[in-house]
């Protein structure tokens, strides 16, 4: 009698432990690298209607690459709230559906916007590969504003991997290039830079990045 109460407590406890951990885990937050919070969430949430409605509008006209580009646009406000997994089946979509035309500054956003989405996802091998794709398109085309976002994009989720030394490349890239252009944006790629040198010191010496082809 005395043994089947043991075990009925351990199962007790096993199982209060078990939920524990589960809990934890779901309410665990991953942690990203200065990822980008709307400012304005009503704004945001304003913008995301819109785009619904210029997309809607687009697909009724039958204007293609006007719907595509709403896609795009909707796909990266979609994911800035925090809704990665919507933004990531429209962006997917639209994506297939650009890539038979080929190259196109369009087809640059809804990539870059769908590896955005997938590293926030969770998904980080795919988003690895999608990265240096955006930046060989954007280096072919010579779009200078889509380049220096995926250096951006780029670095933070190297900087996430715990690659200090790539992400800091891609952020003095992508900072001498908003430079450049005089984008007001380059005050952010400052902060990563600055941000880089306190994250090297918690990145665990095991950590190994996902190997990512060069562009």
């Amino acid at each position: 009698m005395l043994r089947l109460s043991i075990c009925i407590l351990v199962a007790v406890l096993a199982t209060a432990c078990t939920s524990a951990l589960a809990a934890s885990a779901q309410t665990a937050a991953p942690e990203f690298f200065q990822r980008y919070s709307a400012p304005d969430p009503e704004q945001l949430e304003t913008d995301i209607r819109e785009l619904r409605q210029e997309l809607r509008s687009a697909r009724a006209a039958g204007n293609r690459d006007a719907a595509l580009r709403a896609t795009a646009d909707l796909g990266e406000r979609l994911t800035t709230a925090r809704r990665e997994q919507e933004a990531r089946t429209l962006l997917s979509a639209a994506l297939a559906e650009a890539r038979p035309s080929g190259s196109s500054e369009t087809l640059g956003w809804l990539l870059l916007n769908l590896a955005t989405a997938n590293q926030y996802a969770g998904l980080r091998y795919e988003a690895a590969a999608q990265f240096p794709e955006v930046l060989a398109l954007s280096r072919n085309l010579g779009l200078d504003e889509l380049e220096h976002y995926v250096l951006h994009h780029w670095g933070r989720f190297l900087a996430e991997e715990g690659d200090i030394a790539q992400a800091r490349a891609r952020f003095a890239e992508a900072l001498e290039i908003r430079i450049r252009l005089s984008d007001p944006r380059q005050a952010s790629t400052r902060r990563a830079l600055e941000a880089l040198d306190a994250r090297s010191d918690t990145i665990p010496a095991s950590v190994a990045p996902i190997q990512t082809p060069t562009p």
